[in-house]
């Protein structure tokens, strides 16, 4: 680690290397910084927004700290934009103005209690107590807007670990992640993000307090592991959160898949490092992101090792552990069905093996389409590009047959649903059909023989305009499961 300096630095204009330090303050915030002054007070953007212009990148969130109290923030900004309430007892004021998003924060120092979303707020001197308390040395950058607008101010020297790569914490690692053991996962999550290497003396605190993320609420370790999934590099950043320890706490049955053996005649690599290669042939898609992460969960139960190394039903073990995991992550409903759907159905298609009649196709369709309300919700697209990345992550010795396969078994779909949209079929006999045909009311029984006649339909067994036929068949599932 280097030795800290004890003041801020500044720095102007262009500097070597890759990093722009020529910065343009935009017009919504010099605006506000007039105002501030005017009131006596100072304005500084802090954290991402600098970060990431750095960076040459663009973001209309602008992170701001002032002197100023909350309610003085707010007369300020008065009639700049419509003001929105963040949290002032917090010390926080956001205004939106045009394109940009300003969020104006007294300078304080923050911690949280276990299990809580909301820290407990300190205020402080100034910019230089404030910057202390942030997490990493590229979030500890302050560019000032009042006064002497343009002036960067780097304490912890962030533009050199931007140069450099790394995540690395402003003061002492073991004291920053205890004060907000979330930040953990956001060491990760950013390292994720940017393609940065963790700094050894945190990757080590990383390993050893693992077990505080505990004192953090489910929610919150949600949303971290979200965006690393949806990062540029998540296949490093989950195999960090299972190398650290992290990711025991965020979700065990990950964690459990390091080390489970597969056969080599169909798998390069055990099932972690099988996970994490599907999830690098998967674009930033949350949904296929967080099914290939959770798609494989099934197999460390489901292994048998007599006659051979096989993982059957997995797929419906795995369905079962993804609710469990992603309930405990209180993920919304609908995230939990989709996702779980792709987990269940992610084999379907790589099944095939180019015998499938037409009926055979349909019904994989259908099994493979998720729809709710009469509109897909999640598509058979989805199952294929799933599939697809399973595939590719499988023994390089089938690849090339197993993804010619799957093209095959592309085109039939395309046929078949030039002749008819399968996931338009429906029961030939509607609810209150089947209700006055049977003389009974709503209930399970109801959904369970649409549901039959349907599949009918699909396999070709049934016209979808035959209600006589579709009558006699729902009288005999009736009789036979009622039976």
């Amino acid at each position: 680690m280097k030795t800290h300096r004890s003041g801020p630095s500044c720095y102007h204009k262009h500097m070597a290397g890759e990093i722009d330090l020529d910065i343009e303050i935009p017009g919504p915030v010099l605006a506000l910084g007039e105002r501030i002054a005017s009131a006596g007070g100072e304005l500084f953007i802090v954290g991402g927004w600098v970060r990431d212009r750095l960076l040459a990148k663009d973001t209309p969130d602008i992170d701001l700290a002032t002197n100023l109290a909350a309610d003085e923030v707010k007369a300020a900004a008065s009639g700049l934009g419509s003001i929105y309430d963040l949290g002032e007892r917090f010390g926080t004021i956001g205004t939106r103005v045009g394109e940009y998003s300003l969020e104006i924060t007294t300078y304080r120092r923050e911690e949280y209690t276990p299990g809580s979303r909301h820290p407990k707020v300190t205020p402080v001197e100034g910019i230089a107590e404030d910057l202390s308390r942030r997490d990493f040395t590229i979030n500890t950058l302050a560019f000032s807007v009042v006064p002497d607008p343009g002036r960067l101010i780097d304490m912890f020297e962030g533009v050199e670990d931007l140069r450099r790569g790394v995540i690395r914490t402003p003061l002492a690692p073991a004291g920053a992640m205890a004060e907000d053991p979330l930040r953990m996962m956001r060491a990760v999550r950013f390292a994720a993000q940017l393609g940065y290497d963790i700094d050894p003396e945190l990757l080590a605190v990383l390993g050893k307090k693992a077990a505080l993320l505990e004192t953090i609420s489910w929610e919150r370790r949600r949303e971290e592991l979200e965006r690393i999934l949806v990062s540029p590099n998540p296949d490093g950043g989950v195999r960090t959160l299972v190398d650290t320890g992290l990711m025991d706490f965020v979700s065990p049955e990950v964690a459990a898949l390091k080390g489970v053996k597969q056969p080599r005649a169909y798998h390069r690599a055990d099932v972690l490092e099988h996970t994490l290669l599907t999830l690098s042939y998967l674009g930033p898609d949350p949904l296929l992101r967080r099914a290939a992460l959770f798609h494989d969960l099934g197999k460390p139960d489901a292994k048998v090792t007599e006659p051979k190394t096989m993982f059957p039903e997995h797929e419906k073990i795995g369905e079962r552990l993804t609710r469990e995991a992603m309930r405990r992550l209180r993920y919304s409903n609908d995230g939990i069905q989709k996702t779980a759907f792709l987990v269940r159905r992610h084999m379907r298609p790589i099944h095939y093996r180019g015998n499938w009649s037409d009926a055979a196709v349909r019904r994989m369709i259908r099994d493979c389409t998720l729809i709710r309300d009469g509109d897909v919700v999640v598509p058979l697209e989805a199952v294929f590009e799933l599939a697809r990345a399973d595939i590719l992550a499988g023994s390089l010795d089938t690849v090339d047959r197993n993804l010619a396969l799957l093209s095959e078994l592309s085109e039939k779909v395309r046929a078949v649903q030039h002749e008819q949209a399968i996931e338009n079929i429906t029961s030939p006999l509607d609810g209150r059909e089947l209700m006055d045909l049977f003389d009974r009311g709503p209930g399970p029984w109801l959904k369970e023989v649409k549901s039959h006649l349907t599949e009918l339909v699909v396999a070709g067994e049934l016209d979808p305009e035959d209600k006589e036929g579709a009558a006699s068949r729902a009288r005999g599932f009736l009789e036979h499961t009622e039976s």
